[in-house]
């Protein structure tokens, strides 16, 4: 198996754009850094050209090894680079061992695509993008979709692979308890609390500030991602508690400070990353691989499951921009199925247990009595 060479990185670029490619070693990759400023222009994300920067730097990288220059790629080394994808350790701890997940995948693909669209559009790199598209049909089936309707099966682009339908990771009700009393920290029980509670997603909720904290009202304002709004998500008052109770011991803070700050000195924002290995380190001695995703998960799950919560209910809260998004979570849990089964097994026993019923027109006394059945 192919090994990348560790050449090149991503990196913040205090002056000009929010991300570099920096490949080869400290030198910045100028066909990105252009595309990069095309999409800043068009209002993208600072965190989506990080996911698109790590995407290129894995292509670079790739073609580094197999002695292609990136305006020389062809077909031919988009498919054998989607070969070592499907056979490459996953990136994820705990992920599978073997290949990279088919999302990442066609999102590597996606990103590809794009990128030397911008370029041969400045009349750099190959003549033709070495990414195959969709095909014109499927892309006519997708110009006039109803929003009411799920979307239509496809054909798939070649090299894009075939992403199963998965349920939602969400965590049992026991482990939920279990991780909640392995955490050290009032700091990291109300952060799991709102995430349990609210469904914000991670970093929506590791961005909130001090003036848009509500006890009164029990809400949280937060960034919601993609659309970049401001919009207020309700949480359970026991996150709101265990906030109160970690501010308590010297994290006080005001108006647009974050509330959330490392535990040692010197402090610092909380990051993603730290947030992530506070739940690693939670789960060491449980043996569980829990993500910071599957707390949103089980947020959205729970509420979906509760009668007093309707679907557009359940869409509000997580904010997503269509219901079919919604729809995923109304898949029942599998700790209510089971409870669902023992209560059948239950029902199943009591019945047999049951005597026999009479039936009309017949003296139930003397039935019984002559059947004995009262002995």
């Amino acid at each position: 198996m192919l090994v990348l060479p560790s050449v090149g990185r991503v990196a913040e670029d205090q002056a000009g754009l929010p991300w570099l490619v920096m490949f080869p070693d400290g030198i910045v990759h100028e066909a990105a850094a252009g595309w990069f400023r095309e999409l800043l222009i068009g209002d993208c994300s600072p965190a989506t050209l990080r996911s698109y920067g790590y995407d290129l730097l894995r292509w670079f990288r790739w073609l580094y090894a197999v002695e292609v220059d990136w305006a020389r790629a062809a077909r031919d080394q988009v498919r054998d680079f989607v070969f070592y994808l499907r056979e490459a350790p996953g990136p994820m701890r705990g992920a599978s061992p073997v290949g990279f997940a088919p999302r990442t995948i066609n999102h590597q693909l996606a990103v590809l695509s794009g990128f030397y669209d911008y370029v041969i559009s400045c009349g750099h790199g190959p003549l033709v993008n070495p990414v195959p598209p969709a095909s014109p049909q499927s892309r006519r089936v997708l110009e006039h979709h109803d929003p009411s309707r799920p979307w239509p099966v496809r054909r798939r682009a070649d090299y894009r692979q075939r992403v199963p339908r998965q349920i939602p990771r969400a965590l049992p009700d026991d482990a939920a308890d279990a991780l909640f009393s392995a955490l050290r920290s009032h700091r990291d029980r109300a952060l799991v609390a709102f995430w349990l509670s609210s469904g914000v997603r991670a970093a929506e909720l590791l961005g909130l500030r001090h003036d848009r904290v509500d006890y009164g009202r029990r809400t949280i304002a937060v960034v919601s991602k993609g659309t970049r709004v401001v919009e207020q998500v309700p949480a359970s008052a026991d996150a709101f508690v265990w906030l109160s109770l970690h501010l308590a011991e010297g994290y006080l803070g005001s108006g647009a400070d974050p509330v959330w700050w490392t535990l040692r000195a010197p402090r610092r924002p909380l990051t993603y990353h730290a947030a992530r290995a506070v739940l690693i380190r939670a789960q060491a001695a449980l043996g569980t691989r829990w993500r910071l995703h599957d707390l949103r998960h089980t947020a959205a799950m729970r509420m979906a499951a509760d009668p007093g919560f309707t679907l557009v209910d359940v869409q509000a809260v997580l904010r997503h921009a269509h219901v079919s998004t919604t729809e995923l979570y109304l898949q029942p849990r599998t700790d209510d199925l089971v409870e669902k089964m023992e209560q059948l097994r239950q029902r199943r026993l009591a019945a047999a247990t049951q005597p026999p019923a009479v039936a009309a027109g017949y003296d139930q006394a003397a039935v019984r009595e002559l059947l004995g059945l009262d002995r």
